[in-house]
């Protein structure tokens, strides 16, 4: 007689590995307690969860970074509040599982007076809004689960195909004349660290990038009221006047999820030139981004991004 291992390990007392699929907790979940609004971005590859937190999420102050593992039936991570150095102000320690159609989050936070607290988190139900001008994601994402699919929202947008010319030179996307205002210059790490914008309104982009310990880690947003609209910065690699680092997709992009973004770029003052947008998704020659060009400026002071 064949008895499934499921139903083995249920009577054993035993949790199956694969209880909790990555699938069902990862990218951006939100919540408003007492009129500030919390949100988490996380990142799931094999058992690891990696991401950040925001509150007032435009506010580059508020910007945390979670770490964690995927369990059987539930993420543990803690969430690590940094100063402008990098150093560790405080960390939160936190419990998240899915109950009936929410994550329900609680923890206790390392911050004065160590409060204890209880969420019950939601995906945003307007879906992702268009990023930007220039490409929409695709939705659904094609192996999600249902209960995902169904919060994707009302935008239902699909990516635009005209007005992109791949170039050989480095591309002529959005700025086509544009001229360099002189050689590229060393980046360094102090460089990067602040805010870099790129548009305007509701759309801007927002690129937080901050001192974590020894590494750099961020988040681009915009709208940044919307987790959809998010992505994880990281693998931040610097040779001489060029910059590599990947933006995260998680639950919302252009094709297969999850994927990542491998941008590279130059500087020039108060300019960051970004000059490629490679996608882990999809062949190059098929890529709108292979070859674009556009420039964030800044960066900003974190402390000048707050409105406190």
């Amino acid at each position: 007689m064949k008895i499934s291992l499921m139903l083995l390990l249920g009577a054993l007392g035993i949790p199956a590995a694969w209880a909790l699929d990555a699938n069902q907790v990862r990218g951006g979940w939100e919540t408003t307690v007492n009129g500030a609004q919390h949100i988490y971005e996380f990142e799931i590859r094999g058992n690891r969860v990696t991401g950040v937190y925001c509150t007032d999420c435009a506010d580059a102050t508020t910007l945390a970074f979670v770490e964690g593992t995927l369990q059987t039936d539930e993420m543990r991570f803690v969430v690590r509040h940094v100063r402008d150095d990098g150093s560790t102000v405080y960390e939160d320690r936190v419990t998240a599982r899915i109950e009936g159609g929410h994550l329900a989050v609680s923890g206790r936070t390392g911050g004065p007076g160590g409060a204890t607290f209880r969420w019950a988190m939601h995906k945003d139900p307007r879906g992702p809004a268009a990023a930007g001008s220039a490409v929409s994601p695709v939705l659904p994402q094609p192996s999600a689960p249902a209960k995902n699919a169904a919060a994707y929202g009302v935008h239902r947008q699909r990516p635009r195909t005209g007005g992109v010319r791949p170039a050989g030179n480095g591309g002529t996307f959005l700025n086509p004349a544009y001229q360099q205002p002189g050689p590229w210059e060393p980046i360094s790490a102090a460089k990067l660290v602040g805010v870099w914008y790129w548009a305007s309104g509701a759309a801007r982009q927002h690129f937080i990038i901050r001192k974590v310990g020894d590494q750099l880690l961020g988040m681009v947003c915009g709208p940044c009221d919307n987790p959809y609209t998010m992505g994880v910065l990281d693998d931040f690699n610097i040779r001489g006047d060029t910059l590599t680092f990947e933006i995260h997709h998680e639950d919302w992009g252009a094709g297969p999820l999850p994927y990542n973004h491998v941008i590279t770029a130059h500087m020039t003052p108060n300019e960051l030139r970004i000059v490629s947008a490679i996608a882990s998704n999809q062949p190059v020659q098929q890529q709108p981004f292979a070859y674009l060009a556009f420039s964030l400026t800044g960066p900003v002071a974190a402390e000048a991004t707050s409105p406190y």
